[in-house]
C-alpha cells in the first residue's frame, strides 16, 4: 500500500499526489459552500478515501471545522424540523453523540426498596406463566 496517498485503489493507476495545504483549502471551500458538510461526500468527490483525510495533522483543523459545522447544522435543522430526525440522530451518533437514560433515587441509599404488586400484574390462569 506504500505510495498510495488516498487516491485510487492499488492497481488502478498512479494515485494523485495531494498537497496538504491545497486539501485544507478545498475542505474549507466545501464547508463554506454547503449547509451540512459530509466528509465522506467530500472525499468521494475528490476520489480519495475518507480515512486519508484523518491521517495528516495538517488537515486536522479543516476536518474538525467540517465536523463542527455538520454537527451544529444537523442539530439546528432537526430542531426546526427541516431534516429527517432519524437520519439526523444517526449522523450525530456517528459523530459521538449517544442516547443516555438516567434514573435518580431520592431516598436514603441504604433503605430497602419497596415494590407494589398490582392485581392486574397477577396472572389469573396459573398455566399462563
Amino acid at each position: 500500500m506504500s505510495g498510495n496517498h488516498g487516491g485510487a485503489r492499488e492497481g488502478a493507476g498512479r494515485p494523485r499526489e495531494w498537497d496538504r495545504a491545497e486539501l485544507a483549502r478545498l475542505i474549507s471551500e466545501y464547508v463554506d459552500s454547503t449547509t451540512i458538510p459530509i466528509l465522506a461526500e467530500f472525499a468521494a468527490k475528490l476520489g480519495i478515501r475518507r480515512q486519508f483525510l484523518y491521517e495528516y495533522p495538517e488537515l486536522k483543523d479543516a476536518v474538525e471545522r467540517l465536523i463542527a459545522k455538520k454537527e451544529g447544522a444537523l442539530e439546528r435543522e432537526a430542531l426546526c424540523g427541516n431534516v429527517n430526525c432519524s437520519m439526523a440522530i444517526f449522523s450525530l451518533k456517528q459523530l459521538g453523540w449517544r442516547d443516555t437514560h438516567e434514573a435518580t433515587l431520592k431516598s436514603d441509599p441504604a433503605a430497602p426498596l419497596a415494590f407494589t404488586l398490582l392485581a392486574s400484574d397477577i396472572p389469573t390462569d396459573p398455566q399462563a406463566t
